[in-house]
């Protein structure tokens, strides 16, 4: 079952019962503190409203006023005190279950700001053969939300790809031309390894952008995905996988607008395999296609025996 942590207090849902009173007190609380704090500007309104009514009774507006200011006050906190709150957005509930499907944890974490954009907020873990992977949402610099599925893994060989929904756009932006114009332009442009690896270049890391299209083989793959690769044969096994290609189909019907990639993080064997998909996914169908195409992605690459074994990850 997941589990939320303290900074996500709204992921179980409010029992409609429960809140539909809270809101009801919440709202009469409301007026009568409206009501008070009107009394306590203008005392002499009690006149107006109570035909017959004379202050003087009550000993003049002071005493009027300590009592609206109390009746204020008490209404007022009782009110903070009984806030109904919100309903769980759809997204956290749909993550909430499907945290619960993959036998993952949901955990909340405060948003930070990366080179990436704004990342935190609710994600989703598990592990697929012993491979840890993570659903996560992020928003870029242009505000745009992603929902993104990652995984760090060690390869035995290295491999790097860059898969896209092929259309008359993509095919345009993912040309050599383009990306010889990109990496040029991106030569002082370093990306800091972790401690314990050397530095690795973005020219060198995306230089396998201005190698040709993979034909995979498969004409349903072909047509409808656009793939680049340092390694084509490897490439066409695991787009050609009968996982991977059935649920990328199903993504690629469901969402368009998708990139997938596996690019080394640091050197010599540690890599990132990718997958993000605009907008904050809240629909379960989209959000089990995309992990089925990680997942298949990653039981091709160890079918294969590209990745290194559990053992041999700690041991590094």
């Amino acid at each position: 079952m997941p589990t939320p942590d303290s900074f996500q207090p709204s992921l179980a849902p409010i029992e409609p019962s429960n809140l539909g009173m809270r809101r009801f007190l919440h709202s009469v609380l409301g007026l009568i503190g409206a009501c008070a704090f009107v009394l306590m500007i203008w005392p002499g309104l009690l006149e107006v409203a109570l035909p017959g009514t004379r202050l003087e009774r009550f000993g003049g507006s002071a005493p009027i006023r300590f009592a609206a200011f109390f009746v204020f006050i008490f209404t007022l906190t009782i009110r903070l005190r009984l806030k109904p709150g919100k309903q769980p957005k759809r997204a956290a509930i749909v993550w909430a279950t499907f945290a619960s499907s993959v036998g993952g944890t949901l955990v909340e974490e405060q948003r930070k700001p990366t080179l990436g954009g704004w990342e935190g907020g609710a994600k989703v873990r598990w592990n697929s053969s012993g491979t840890a992977i993570e659903l996560t949402s992020i928003t870029d610099s242009s505000r745009n939300d992603q929902t993104r599925f990652q995984s760090d893994v060690r390869l035995s060989q290295g491999v790097q790809f860059y898969a896209l929904p092929r259309s008359f756009l993509t095919a345009a932006l993912a040309s050599r031309q383009v990306w010889g114009v990109i990496l040029s332009g991106m030569k002082s442009g370093m990306v800091r390894a972790e401690a314990g690896g050397p530095e690795v270049s973005v020219p060198d890391q995306m230089a396998f952008m201005l190698e040709k299209e993979v034909q995979i083989g498969d004409q349903l793959v072909d047509a409808a995905v656009l793939v680049k690769s340092n390694n084509p044969s490897i490439a066409r096994q695991l787009f050609a996988d009968a996982a991977v290609s059935h649920w990328l189909r199903e993504l690629n019907a469901c969402r368009k607008g998708w990139q997938m990639s596996l690019v080394v993080k640091r050197l010599p064997d540690d890599y990132r395999l990718e997958l993000t998909i605009p907008g904050v996914l809240s629909d379960p169908k989209i959000l089990e296609a995309a992990r089925r195409v990680v997942e298949g992605a990653l039981g091709c690459l160890a079918g294969r025996g590209l990745l290194d074994s559990p053992a041999r990850k700690t041991a590094g």
